[in-house]
């Protein structure tokens, strides 16, 4: 055959052209720019040809193997045409593997044979193969000689999976000889033949039909291959069959049990008392030997090894790997910076902790600082599998690691495990950090703590772990995938949320182990402080401080954590563990348990488990969580229940409360309309069901209990309509529900009640007569404004229980709230509730005085506060003081008849059984303000009376017993005095003209409250305190009374029976030394007016001066007396500085001082008043006033103080420019809008201009004009006279307005 000359002959040679073209193929190689031929004919008669050289052999097979890698389909067609033929070349190449001695073309022929056979895939070719190899290796009389016969059949193995099964079923001889030349001493043939049996072994179902005596044979012969095996070839081959061999039981089974089990239990691997397991040894000697190995491949191949044994059973072979000591080498390669390596011995290692031997011989102690130091290394590399498979196995460790065996010895090992753990727990991986977790879980247990506890080590651990967890990302409710993205794209997504739910559920164990960890703790004092801290210093390490860590954490990271995560995704094992640490957390610091309680309930805790055990629990699914879930509820409620037990606090009941809890709250997983229906259930009388009876009483308790933290499980409508009908049912089986029961339906009623219609007769009656067979009401009572509203809505309670309700009221009443006046109280919804119960209903002020006057002390005072910030806030009180005075009465002289009054110096005189007084000669401090309580009450009912009334009998008893009160005090008993003496002065003020005389004549008859007065004034001048100093209100309040009772005497002259004796020496030093209460020195100048209008004659007072040697000649003195020239004087200079200090309420009454003063002078000696009126100091005094304020020139004290300086010629002090500037800014004003003070004082001014207006120089005509139109316009104004009678409160005192006619509404409030 002729081929073109474009063709490139490749594979053909001289005698190509005898051949027939069917055998020769066309191709192009990518090198060659034309096709070339191969001639299948030509390769096999170049192979078998023994004139050929082997060099040229060689190329001819190197070009043959090219061209059947690249065409494989196509050459294998053409040499299929003809079987024999192609069986022939097979053979040829086997013949060649006997007779070529060049290695290198010999693997050649190895190589093409095992791609030959693999692409021409048909038995007939591979029996083929196995009956030439079987022949050769039987005419073989060389071992040596069948080394490329074993090499041919590994590969072949390899790549033919069913070929192994051909050989052990059809080729036991061949199988035998390859056996038998693992017994020869050439390696070579040793690691061929190796590498044959790890092809086998390689296929599973082969080693199933190898007979177990042949199993044994090959167990031993590897055994000793691997022992005795010097080249590198034959190591890595033999290990590599053992290896192999390990991953079969049978195999194992016989290396293990070689020379006999020695001491193990076949059945149960239990080592037997007195007996060493030596099953296996010189299996693990070697893999000892290869452990201590320099070369890293070997000692990671000896790890598989090991750990392959024990895969199988490690309770069966861990014994005699730990006896065998292996753990302890185990541990010191763990040093290697492999990562492969190290990743095979934790695995190995975790394999044995399954064992109880491996700690009780003590090798995770001896290897525990080891494991620690290779996590710290491991943690450095970016290997997570490595990572993750040494945190399991330190977990492994510390959970199953004997409670009477120390782990870490000492503290620097147990440091370096915290942190290792806070590295793992702060890794980038989500897995790691999730074994790690679950390695904290194990590590926070008290017999794994080094002592002194390095608590805060932990607290950084903890920490990091559950900031970790709060940086995990949630999807949002709009984080949906859409729908064209892939299904692979949802399933990863779903993959890391699920993982995202296992670090939370392994963060949370940890967490509460931590808690568990804690509680264990207290137990021990060892576990509670450094006992190497010096005295007196605390502790950064105390568990105390440890415990209050958690409890923070658990509020600021555990709770908000798990709530996240619950609202998007739910899961009841996460649940589980969470309701388990808010269980333990009560436990943590038992002192804190009713913070935490509260702060749970608060954060609608009680709702959230009830609407949680629905949604998990109903059906009786989940019992775990129903059990932990209940308990927590349990706990939480009986501490929440204990705390509000503040009225009752019987432990009977809270026994009882307890057990209903602990019996009724796993059943309770019931939704809205259930919870409804069950305590709208009618029980059956005769057949009442117990159970439903409790658990009808364990919701109201809950219900109760969520509605005191302002939490709303249901609607108020359907809720009062189920309490209604449930009391109702309850009473009509004659049922009474215990007080704690009631309590909480009465409570619920009261909540509800606002938002619904009042209650049906029926159900008021029934309640009624429930709350009547109570012991005690106050054991059914809830302080809450609402429930005292609900028993004043009704008048069937009111009228029944109103009086024990208020009393329940008051005693969680806080009296501090409003005993200053000054200040709104800090429960202004509980006082403004009874402020209006009061107003919609007044007979409750005639309970309120029912409980003064018949219950004890503190209660009474508290009744006494309510009705006094009742009256301070009425307007007009004029009906109700009808009734009040009465009861005043009752209880003043219920006082004064069971107190004895006895006179004792230095001490107090009263001493009230009534209030339940503990002395009998002294009244106590609660007495004392009960009775200061009444005095305010009644000055407050005198005062809001604005119109002047006829006084009755009462009035007058009142007066008497008030006045007894106050006469038997002593003088600095402000408290019981003060509003004794407003009471007196108001009194005075208010009364009718024709009362106004017996009022003084009762006040004047008690010799006692004129010496208290006289005393009280020596002590307002005195300098010298013995025990504490006098009030100034007090001392305000004796001279305003002394000058109302001068008045009064004086107009009806009364008779006196003790005078008071006033100095007035003392009373000038006082004006002049009290620059600090400008009050009192308002008041000590109404005294003054007063006296001075009188010319200091009045029966009542007698007036005294010190001797002293004096300068003024006596005649004057005489004229001026009681008052001498000096006093006069002095008296006129300090009435001129209170001018100019800037307090209008002082100026004005300086300014009608000073007035009356002249009219007294001027009576007396017209000299002394044009003296004194004169002096330059007043021109300088008007000066100053003028250029104070522009305003102050129609300031009514100003005005008249011009109007003084007219009256009395002193044209020189005042000015002619001040006199037009004065007419001009009057003549600018409305005079309506002017008020009457004003106005008076202005008609003062220009009634003196026009008597002085011939001495006025420059007064001209149209000023003289103006001034008569001013005075025509302001005498025909029509004025509202101030009423004299208004008494306002400055302070704690009583002032009538027209005593200081310059009181402004500023100081008035």
């Amino acid at each position: 055959m002729e081929d073109s000359p474009d063709i490139c002959n490749a594979l053909c040679e001289w005698n190509h052209s005898h051949h027939d073209g069917c055998w020769t193929m066309r191709f192009r190689d990518d090198k060659q720019e034309r096709d070339q031929l191969l001639c299948i004919a030509c390769v096999i008669e170049m192979v078998e040809e023994k004139s050929i050289s082997i060099v040229h052999k060689k190329y001819t097979l190197d070009c043959f193997q090219a061209v059947l890698v690249r065409f494989p389909h196509t050459l294998i067609e053409l040499l299929t045409m003809d079987g024999r033929v192609c069986i022939h070349f097979i053979i040829t190449l086997l013949d060649m593997l006997q007779s070529l001695e060049e290695s290198v073309t010999l693997n050649l022929v190895i190589e093409v044979l095992a791609l030959l056979i693999g692409e021409l895939k048909s038995d007939e070719f591979v029996f083929c193969v196995l009956d030439q190899c079987q022949k050769q290796l039987s005419e073989k009389s060389s071992m040596r000689r069948s080394l490329p016969i074993f090499t041919l059949l590994g590969k072949l193995l390899l790549s033919i999976p069913f070929l192994a099964k051909k050989l052990i079923h059809g080729y036991p001889m061949l199988l035998d000889h390859i056996r038998v030349a693992l017994e020869y001493p050439d390696e070579a043939v040793r690691a061929s033949v190796c590498y044959i049996f790890c092809a086998m072994y390689s296929n599973p179902p082969t080693v199933e039909k190898l007979s177990m005596q042949f199993t044994e044979r090959l167990c031993k012969l590897v055994l000793s291959t691997v022992e005795t095996a010097q080249t590198k070839e034959l190591q890595i081959n033999s290990l590599a069959l053992l290896k192999h061999l390990l991953q079969f039981r049978q195999f194992v089974t016989v290396m293990m049990s070689s020379h006999g089990t020695g001491g193990i239990n076949p059945e149960d691997g239990v080592v037997l008392q007195g007996t060493v397991p030596q099953g296996g040894g010189l299996l693990l000697l070697l893999l000892k030997k290869l452990l201590l190995n320099g070369d890293e491949g070997l000692q990671i191949i000896s790890v598989q090894c090991m750990t392959s044994i024990l895969i199988h059973s490690p309770v069966q072979y861990s014994p005699a790997l730990v006896y065998a000591d292996l753990p302890e080498f185990l541990f010191e390669r763990l040093s290697n910076a492999d990562e492969n390596l190290v990743w095979s011995i934790y695995s190995c290692l975790l394999l044995l902790t399954e064992e109880k031997l491996f700690f009780s011989k003590c090798h995770t102690i001896y290897g525990i600082e080891s494991l620690i130091r290779s996590l710290k290394e491991t943690m450095r590399v970016n290997s997570i599998e490595v990572q993750k498979q040494g945190l399991l196995l330190f977990r492994e460790i510390l959970k199953r690691q004997p409670s009477g065996l120390k782990l870490f010895m000492n503290l620097a090992i147990w440091h370096e495990a915290v942190v290792v753990l806070h590295d793992a727990v702060t890794s980038s991986s989500l897995k790691v950090v999730t074994e790690a977790a679950s390695s904290v879980a194990a590590f926070l247990w008290k017999d794994h703590l080094a002592v002194p506890v390095q608590y805060q080590e932990l607290q950084r651990v903890i920490e990091a772990m559950l900031l970790r967890c709060a940086d995990l990302p949630l999807p949002s409710q709009g984080d949906t995938i859409r729908s064209k993205e892939s299904h692979s794209v949802k399933k990863e997504q779903n993959k890391n949320f699920s993982q995202h739910g296992q670090l939370l559920l392994s963060t949370l164990e940890a967490f509460l182990n931590a808690c568990r960890l804690a509680v264990d703790c207290q137990k021990d004092p060892s576990m509670q402080e450094n006992a190497f801290t010096s005295p007196g210093i605390a502790s950064e390490n105390a568990l105390e401080n440890f415990s209050k860590f958690l409890l923070m954490v658990c509020d600021t990271l555990c709770i908000p954590i798990v709530m996240k995560h619950y609202e998007k995704y739910p899961n009841a094992t996460v649940m589980e563990v969470f309701f388990s640490i808010l269980s333990v957390q009560f436990s943590i610091l038992p002192n804190t348990a009713n913070v935490l309680s509260v702060k749970l309930a608060s954060s609608s805790f009680i709702k959230f488990t009830m609407e949680l055990k629905v949604k998990f629990c109903a059906g009786g699914r989940n019992p775990k969580l129903n059990q932990v879930s209940s308990e927590f509820l349990c706990a939480m409620c009986q501490i929440l229940f204990s705390a509000t037990e503040d009225v009752l606090n019987c432990q009977h009941d809270l026994d009882d409360v307890s057990s209903l809890f602990a019996k009724c709250i796993p059943h309770l997983n019931y939704t809205f309309l259930d919870t409804i229906s069950v305590l709208s259930e009618n029980l059956d009388t005769n057949g009442m069901d117990k159970d439903i009876q409790n658990r009808q009483h364990c919701l109201l308790l809950l219900l109760y209990l969520d509605h005191i933290y302002d939490n709303r499980l249901f609607s108020e409508g359907l809720l009062f309509k189920a309490i209604s009908s449930f009391l109702h049912s309850s009473f009509d089986r004659g049922h009474s529900p215990p007080p704690y029961v009631l309590r909480a339906a009465i409570y619920l009623l009261s909540i509800c009640q606002e938002k619904c219609s009042k209650l049906d007769l029926i159900y008021l009656k029934s309640i009624c007569k429930l709350l009547e067979n109570t012991a005690t009401v106050s054991s059914v009572y809830t302080s809450h404004p609402l429930v005292l509203k609900f028993f004043f809505h009704y008048p069937e309670l009111t009228d029944r229980f109103g009086h024990c309700i208020l009393k329940c009221w008051f005693a969680h009443f806080d009296s501090n709230c409003c005993e200053d006046e000054n200040l709104a109280p800090n429960f202004q919804s509980d006082t403004s509730c009874l402020m209006n119960i009061i107003q919609e209903n007044p007979n409750v002020l005639l309970i309120l005085l029912d409980i003064v006057h018949t219950e004890e002390i503190e209660l009474a005072f508290k009744a006494l506060l309510a009705l006094k910030l009742f009256l301070r806030k009425s307007d007009n009180i004029s009906p109700t003081s009808e009734f009040l005075r009465p009861r005043f009465l009752q209880i003043l002289q219920r006082f004064t008849i069971e107190n004895n009054v006895q006179t004792s110096k230095g001490g107090e005189n009263l001493s009230p059984p009534s209030f339940q007084a503990a002395s009998s000669n002294h009244l106590s401090p609660s007495g004392k303000r009960n009775l200061s309580l009444i005095l305010d009450l009644l000055s407050l009912v005198q005062i809001k009376i604005e119109e002047l009334k006829e006084m009755t009998s009462t009035d007058f008893k009142l007066l008497y017993h008030v006045t007894n009160l106050a006469g038997k005090c002593k003088a600095l008993n402000t408290d019981v005095l003060q509003p004794a003496f407003n009471f007196f002065y108001c009194c005075l003020k208010q009364a009718s003209t024709y009362n106004k005389s017996r009022v003084v004549s009762v006040l004047l008859s008690n010799s006692s409250l004129m010496v208290l007065l006289e005393k009280i004034l020596e002590l307002s001048w005195s300098e010298q305190f013995t025990h504490e100093p006098l009030h100034d209100v007090l001392a305000c309040s004796v001279w305003l009374l002394l000058a109302c009772l001068v008045q009064n005497q004086a107009n009806s002259k009364s008779e006196v029976h003790r005078t008071v004796g006033v100095n007035l020496d003392k009373v000038m030093h006082c004006i002049s030394s009290r620059k600090d209460s400008s009050l009192l020195q308002v008041c000590i100048l109404q005294f003054l007016k007063t006296v001075l209008r009188h010319n200091f004659t009045s029966p009542l007072l007698i007036f005294t001066v010190t001797k002293t040697k004096n300068r003024t000649p006596p005649d004057r003195d005489a004229l001026l007396y009681p008052l001498s020239y000096q006093q006069v004087l002095l008296l006129f200079i300090h009435l001129q500085n209170f001018l100019v200090q800037g307090d209008d309420l002082l100026f004005c009454a300086a300014t009608s001082c000073l007035e009356i003063l002249m009219e007294y002078l001027q009576m007396r000696d017209e000299d002394t008043v044009s003296h004194l009126m004169s002096q330059p100091w007043s021109q300088f005094l008007l000066f100053t006033l003028v250029n104070s304020a522009q305003s102050s020139l129609l300031n009514p004290g100003f005005l008249t103080l011009l109007a003084m300086f007219l009256k009395y010629y002193s044209k020189n002090i005042v000015s002619e420019s001040d006199v037009k500037e004065v007419l001009q800014m009057a003549t600018q004003l409305k005079l309506q809008e002017l008020s009457n003070d004003a106005a008076e004082g202005l008609i003062k001014f220009l009634e003196q201009l026009h008597l002085q207006n011939d001495q006025l120089s420059n007064i001209e005509q149209k000023d003289v004009e103006v001034i008569h139109s001013l005075l025509e316009d302001l005498k025909s104004r029509t004025s509202t006279q101030p009423d004299a009678t208004k008494i306002v409160f400055v302070g704690r005192l009583a002032v009538c307005l027209p005593d200081v006619s310059s009181f402004n509404r500023e100081q008035g409030k």
